[in-house]
């Protein structure tokens, strides 16, 4: 058997890569979380009460993505729907409720509602979104290569904005990547932001005097974690921080921060290594930009921004340097 096995043989999934195993492993071989129980899912979809299904547009490790049509007018909308080999996890079915609880909160232009929560007749939840319609981050940097600065800087900004609103009101991300940066041409603009995929997001408790971190859980992508992340250490807003600084040395090298033949290997090096120059050519905006990127990126959370805002405000500053 593969690897991979995504035959309906495969019986068990991890969460953090969607990788199906044989039914006989109980942890992950490439990232050593632990797998999940499931059965083959069915191939036929019903439908969801109130909307006019059109077709299938995504899949991902916790359920499918519809795109669909209001009933009662003609707004397009997108329905994630819970695997129904999944319905019986607990722990999926939690997850899956978080995210759609979490994400309704979300109000910022650059990310995504959540409209509607409910439950089909056969007990799988669902949840009714915005339909976004673009390319991702990542499918770009791999069709075209890195991005000028030009265009990244604007892109920046924007995930910082919908990044600040979402800790603004207690959210962690937590698998802040280039797959979850969506482009989309929207009031005449074109890559305009749309951060998505709020699946693993985490809620921070607050109180007036400081933020409480969230410990022990090591969840994320491992190319884009944070060191904090890689030891399932204290988590907080900032982890998203240093995911978005993987990012932007992303897309504008067209490389990776650090690669690695494993998983473990990989986080090692997050923790432990320093970035490598990002060679961009020679400039004053190059080198406010590799030094914006480079403090996002420090291993301890106290050595990058404090928050999003700050982040933020630098790469406007940076802009409009580059616009004069």
């Amino acid at each position: 058997m593969n690897k991979y096995d995504h035959s309906d043989n495969a019986k068990r999934l991890c969460l953090i890569c969607d990788g199906r195993f044989d039914r006989d492993l109980l942890n992950c071989p490439e990232d050593g979380s632990q797998l999940v129980f499931i059965t083959p899912t069915p191939s036929k979809f019903d439908k969801v009460p109130g909307y006019q299904i059109q077709g299938e547009v995504g899949a991902g490790n916790s359920g499918k993505v519809y795109k669909a049509v209001a009933e009662l007018g003609t707004q397009i909308v997108a329905i994630k729907v819970l695997h129904q080999s999944l319905i019986d996890n607990l722990e999926m079915v939690n997850r899956f409720k978080k995210e759609a609880l979490l994400s309704s909160r979300l109000t910022s232009p650059n990310t995504v509602a959540v409209k509607h929560f409910g439950i089909l007749n056969d007990g799988r939840p669902f949840m009714v979104m915005d339909y976004i319609e673009g390319t991702c981050a990542g499918t770009i940097i791999e069709q075209s290569g890195p991005m000028s600065l030009d265009r990244a800087l604007p892109i920046f900004i924007q995930v910082a904005a919908g990044l600040a609103h979402a800790h603004d009101i207690g959210i962690m991300h937590r698998d802040i990547k280039p797959q979850n940066i969506m482009l989309i041409d929207q009031d005449s603009q074109q890559d305009f932001v749309k951060i998505i995929d709020f699946g693993i997001a985490k809620q921070m408790h607050s109180d007036a005097s400081m933020a409480l971190t969230i410990t022990g859980e090591a969840v994320g992508t491992p190319v884009y974690m944070s060191p904090e992340q890689c030891l399932a250490g204290d988590v907080d807003h900032r982890t998203d921080i240093y995911s978005f600084g993987c990012v932007m040395y992303e897309l504008l090298t067209g490389r990776l921060v650090f690669a690695a033949n494993s998983p473990v290997a990989l986080m090692t090096k997050h923790v432990h290594e320093t970035p490598p120059a990002m060679g961009l050519l020679p400039s004053p905006i190059a080198s406010e930009i590799e030094r914006i990127i480079l403090k996002a990126l420090a291993k301890k959370p106290s050595d990058r921004y404090s928050d999003a805002h700050e982040l933020k405000a630098d790469l406007f500053a940076l802009y409009r340097a580059a616009q004069s």
